[in-house]
């Protein structure tokens, strides 16, 4: 697999300013690069610029903590957090939270290129079309009838994974073990998540059955929408 990021708009929160210039050296020259020293200022820029491909996310920062970017800004794009706290339940607050990876520090700029391309599908892939129904896991955006489905990240992690296994049945711990690459606890967390997701595909698309339950079987996206 090609783990090169290129043609993309990436955004780096991070306030050691030598790490700074490493990303910027290795990532700039082939992609649209946009730098912030905390929350406030990543809040400005996605608010300004839009359309911002992945996110590398410290959670330590002299100003704000990263966790916050989460509450402040529920829409993101995919958002890989870069930390030094290697704790098991920080990490997996981090990965519930709505980021869909966790990488320790510290790291080379080449281990972090690959996991930031393994979150990133090439845009021909990124798309999913069911009748009037549209999910794009590049810009995070759900859509009925060009009318859009507010998702938290975790919820969005949730669903374009459904739809890339369509037809199949998933415990919801299998869910979170695939998605987030971490043994699951057996929390109800994944079933609040997988519950809220399923009212508010509801409530978008009444005449629909888009996510099915059974018992002892789990979830599936049916791919059955009008």
């Amino acid at each position: 697999m090609d783990y090169t990021v290129y043609d993309r708009k990436l955004l780096f929160i991070e306030d050691d300013e030598q790490l700074k210039r490493q990303m910027i050296a290795h990532f700039s020259p082939a992609n649209t690069v946009f730098t912030a020293a905390d929350v406030e200022e990543a809040v400005d820029i996605l608010t300004e610029t839009g359309n911002i491909d992945a996110i590398v996310l410290d959670l330590i920062l002299k100003h704000s903590l990263g966790m916050e970017l989460f509450k402040v800004f529920p829409e993101l794009p995919p958002v890989i957090i870069l930390s030094s706290l290697d704790g098991e339940d920080t990490i997996l607050t981090g990965l519930t939270s709505g980021a869909t990876d966790y990488v320790v520090k510290s790291c080379s700029m080449r281990l972090l290129e690959a996991h930031i391309a393994l979150r990133l599908l090439p845009k021909e892939d990124a798309v999913e079309t069911f009748g009037a129904f549209y999910a794009d896991a590049n810009t995070r955006t759900v859509k009925y009838k060009n009318m859009p489905i507010s998702l938290t990240p975790s919820e969005f992690n949730i669903l374009f994974f459904l739809i890339k296994n369509r037809g199949k049945y998933f415990t919801a711990d299998e869910i979170y073990e695939k998605i987030w690459c971490a043994p699951s606890l057996h929390t109800t967390t994944i079933r609040t998540h997988l519950s809220s997701l399923r009212r508010k595909l509801k409530a978008a698309i009444p005449a629909s059955d888009i996510i099915r339950t059974e018992f002892n079987k789990g979830y599936c996206f049916t791919g059955e929408v009008q």
